[in-house]
């Protein structure tokens, strides 16, 4: 993820040194030189040639397996951890390092036994030790409840870089990635894009994606933000966050980008600043830092707004720990007042980063040091400035043991988006889609009543009806609600118009009855995997869901169920020959009415 690929905070302790031959030093100071400049992906290579020797010092094993957690490559991070546990003179603490990559690739057992090895004599790190403990647990617990959000991988946006959310803007998704750039988009591709020595990738910059949604020609609507603004500056350039009225433009730029450099302090601890720039009719005055915001000498980045009142993500002296939210309040000449604090209940002495903000007084955020399950967890908390209830942990499936970021909804509230590192992607940082209509409610822990959502793979019985006498007009609507079917394309979750036609007069009904409450039931036909078959029939959920929301049906007044390749409604389970109408009839979605 980016910060961690801008600022480097490593767990310090020191091992003597042994000796070694004139060439081994050579490369343990090149190594070193390299790593002082958080060229992470060089350190590693040089140190890994002295690490596969046999007696290689400690303090070399450990610094490769700092290069490679500082680029979230946690598996080759584990291996050097390891190579130590097999030392007799291991730090004990290294049980407690390797048990963290074991979190991040979700060995939530064996996190927690080597965790437990280490034994602490500080209350700081026993604290630790702790939240790290208690975060397996709460893995494991989350991990084996039954889901209901529908999560993909959006692999039109997830390159084997790094491609993450930071906001909205009217065309569509605000992205940052190192990935893109050598992809032919709208804005033209680079060929021999300049590289970052920390991760060995190109570096990063802001793209729209302006379809706003999945497609198969997605790369067509992606395009760089502010292309003759931004596209030529050097190093690092994004996230990219604008007003309200989007004639403002807040840009987190390395502090070094009008002084470019091939050697020294520029590739080495980049300190990133925020930017702006103002729009007068077609276009976009110089770029010019913000005085107030910015302190020399300490990151500043990651802005987003939310009214008067500007969020940002710095590592400057007066704060609880490593990178924290910071805010400022707009002054009455329009411009930013000194960065406060936001406080400890939000920030920790770990790293506290990508703020974002989707409702009203609320704040999405990712964080190292509240209790999560690996890496950066997701965190959402109610407030302003430096007042804050406690933050709650999304949860699976949001969170992961990987680094999970920037947290985006689209207007409906129940639609989004979020990058993470997690297991099964495409290589980096890639993007996720979700849907869950009652998420907020979920997330509050608050009760839907008087329905209470099914689980996506459930076989609990459906929610009980109120004890209310129908008349018998309306019990001839609802068996008519019940009786409908909407089918589907072979491995599609797109409505035919039928459906479509059908679904608008659903919409009428459900207005005239406002207190109903619907279940969307979606099935598959028996081909393909149980799994696939849950996930397609989730897709079939919020395809009629989605529909119904933008006809004027409340999202709050739907629920869903998916049900896969259950309840078929003939013979044709796996293995037994059916022709394609056959399995046509499976592959459809019904609506259940609790008055």
């Amino acid at each position: 993820m980016m910060l961690r690929k801008l600022i480097v905070f490593t767990f310090p302790f020191l091992i003597p040194l042994f000796l070694y031959g004139q060439e081994d030093k050579s490369l343990i100071e090149l190594g070193d030189e390299a790593f002082a400049r958080q060229e992470y992906a060089e350190a590693a290579k040089l140190y890994g040639e002295l690490g596969d020797k046999r007696k290689a010092p400690l303090s070399i094993l450990e610094k490769t397996a700092s290069c490679y957690m500082e680029m979230g490559r946690f598996d080759q991070a584990a291996s050097w951890y390891y190579k130590m546990l097999q030392r007799p003179a291991c730090p004990p603490v290294i049980n407690l390092l390797f048990g963290e990559t074991q979190m991040n690739v979700e060995q939530y057992d064996t996190a927690k036994k080597y965790i437990a090895l280490y034994n602490p004599s500080g209350a700081d790190s026993t604290q630790w030790k702790n939240r790290l403990l208690a975060g397996c647990d709460s893995a494991l617990l989350w991990k084996q409840a039954k889901q209901t959000m529908a999560l993909e991988n959006i692999k039109e946006l997830s390159t084997p870089g790094a491609d993450w959310i930071s906001g909205v803007v009217r065309d569509g998704l605000l992205l940052v990635s190192n990935g893109y750039r050598k992809m032919a988009l709208t804005t033209g591709s680079e060929r021999n894009p300049d590289i970052d020595p920390r991760v060995d990738q190109p570096y990063f910059k802001p793209y729209v994606f302006k379809q706003y949604q999945k497609g198969s020609n997605a790369n067509t609507y992606l395009e760089e933000v502010l292309a003759k603004l931004l596209g030529k500056l050097p190093y690092h350039v994004g996230p990219v966050c604008f007003n309200a009225r989007e004639d403002t433009a807040y840009i987190t730029l390395n502090s070094e980008v009008f002084n470019k450099t091939k050697k020294g302090p520029v590739n080495g601890k980049r300190l990133m600043s925020v930017y702006w720039s103002f729009k007068t009719g077609d276009n976009w005055g110089p770029l010019a830092p913000i005085p107030t915001l910015n302190m020399a000498g300490y990151y500043t980045g990651n802005v987003v707004l939310s009214g008067r009142i500007l969020y940002l993500v710095s590592d400057r002296p007066g704060g609880v720990g490593k990178t924290d939210l910071w805010f400022s309040e707009r002054q009455s000449d329009g411009s930013w007042g000194t960065p406060k604090n936001c406080g400890n209940v939000i920030n920790t002495p770990f790293e506290e980063t990508f703020p974002t903000i989707n409702e009203r007084g609320v704040l999405y955020f990712s964080s190292k040091g509240h209790t999560g399950i690996g890496g950066f967890d997701i965190f959402r908390a109610v407030g302003s400035g430096d007042q804050w209830e406690t933050p709650v942990n999304l949860k699976v499936p949001v969170n992961s043991g990987g680094d999970d970021l920037g947290f985006i909804m689209k207007d409906n509230n129940y639609e989004g988006y979020f990058a993470s590192n997690r297991n099964g992607g495409s290589g980096g940082d890639d993007v996720y889609h979700f849907m869950e209509t009652h998420f907020t409610e979920k997330v509050e822990n608050k009760p839907a009543a008087p329905v209470v959502t099914i689980n996506t793979t459930s076989e609990a019985p459906p929610p009980v009806n109120n004890k209310k006498t129908l008349s018998p007009e309306d019990s001839a609507v609802i068996d008519k609600l019940e009786h409908l079917c909407f089918y589907y394309d072979y491995n599609s979750a797109i409505l035919l118009n039928t459906s479509k036609e059908m679904l608008d007069r659903v919409a009428t009904v459900l207005k005239d009855y406002p207190q109903w409450k619907l279940m969307v039931r979606s099935y598959t036909d028996s081909r393909g995997s149980d799994q696939y078959n849950v996930d397609l029939s989730a897709l079939r959920c919020y395809a009629v869901i989605d529909y119904l929301i933008k006809q004027g049906v409340p999202a709050k007044n739907l629920y869903y169920e998916n049900m896969g390749e259950r309840d078929l409604v003939n013979p044709c389970a796996d293995g037994v020959p059916c022709d394609e109408e056959e399995h046509r009839k499976n592959r459809r979605s019904m609506l259940k009415v609790f008055y």
